[in-house]
């Protein structure tokens, strides 16, 4: 149990969850067939979920001065999991994960499998340098991970379509990257309000540390109007035509942003900053459910 919570294994769930929804959801609710055989996908997952588990091991590594300051009763590293055998076991995933991908850029090479290699290539480098450096850097470490979180959903829906031939479906493939973006960087924003305490011990300079609490509070309150205004865009815009996504969105994604939002300008203690995180995670989840509106259009 202790390797499955080092790993971050509800995470890894969701990214699993996330590129099955994308395959079995999402591509027949518009009619298309993957480009992708089944197989070579399941392997793209199992390849960026090693390397996603990696990132969780090496993050933990390095942060477990902050950890035993923060959450003491959930440190891993060096109390169930030494050090050494934690440095294997992130080093044998990410050569699980990076092998995986060269065997499905090699058995099935195409464009779009190219730039999957190439992200996936890239996102150990990115971070084994979140976890050494970026992380003590306000707002950098955080748009990284965040980066990277809507770049997973890119690599699991581009390498199932042809982008010329079904521009609406990579269209709305880059909407949900891009809400899963700014979701998942309003949470790593609050997450640096809650581990406050351990970073200014270890003399991190997050933006809570540099601006304070409230003004952290204000720029996700900006952050999540930001996410609401271009979301009533794209509906309006582009998807005005379906109406059960139109109202499930609204119903299940806006209201509880908005009602988030108000949350976040209240916020004061570690209770109120925990439950707008799990909030948070939980309208990203429902966000990727939407897609099976698309089956009932």
């Amino acid at each position: 149990m202790a390797f499955l919570n080092l790993i971050r294994w509800k995470n890894l769930a969701m990214i699993v969850f996330t590129a099955m929804v994308i395959r079995f959801a999402l591509l027949p609710g518009f009619g298309q067939n993957p480009e992708v055989g089944l197989f070579p996908y399941l392997l793209l997952v199992l390849s960026v979920v090693c390397i996603a588990a990696a990132g969780n091991i090496i993050n933990d590594i390095f942060d477990v001065t902050t950890d035993s300051i923060n959450r003491p009763k959930k440190l891993i590293i060096d109390q169930v999991i030494k050090r050494k055998i934690a440095f294997k076991l992130y080093f044998g995933l990410n050569v699980l994960g990076l092998f995986t991908i060269l065997f499905i850029l090699l058995s099935h090479p195409s464009e779009s499998l190219w730039i999957v290699f190439s992200i996936c290539v890239l996102s150990p480098i990115a971070l084994a340098v979140y976890s050494i450096w970026l992380k003590r850097v306000a707002l950098a470490g955080n748009i990284l991970i965040s980066i990277l979180v809507g770049a997973s959903i890119f690599c699991f829906g581009i390498v199932l379509i042809d982008s010329d031939q079904n521009p609406v479906l990579y269209f709305i493939i880059l909407a949900y990257a891009l809400l899963a973006f700014s979701l998942n960087l309003s949470r790593e924003l609050i997450k640096d309000i809650e581990d406050l305490r351990g970073d200014y011990y270890c003399k991190m300079k997050t933006l809570p540390i540099l601006i304070g609490k409230k003004r952290s509070n204000h720029m996700i309150f900006g952050l999540l109007t930001f996410t609401i205004l271009i979301l009533l865009t794209l509906l309006l815009n582009y998807f005005l035509s379906f109406n059960v996504f139109i109202f499930y969105v609204f119903a299940f994604i806006l209201i509880p942003l908005i009602l988030i939002s108000k949350q976040i300008l209240k916020a004061k203690n570690q209770k109120d900053y925990t439950s707008i995180s799990f909030h948070l995670k939980l309208v990203l989840l429902v966000g990727i459910c939407s897609m099976f509106t698309f089956l009932i259009l």
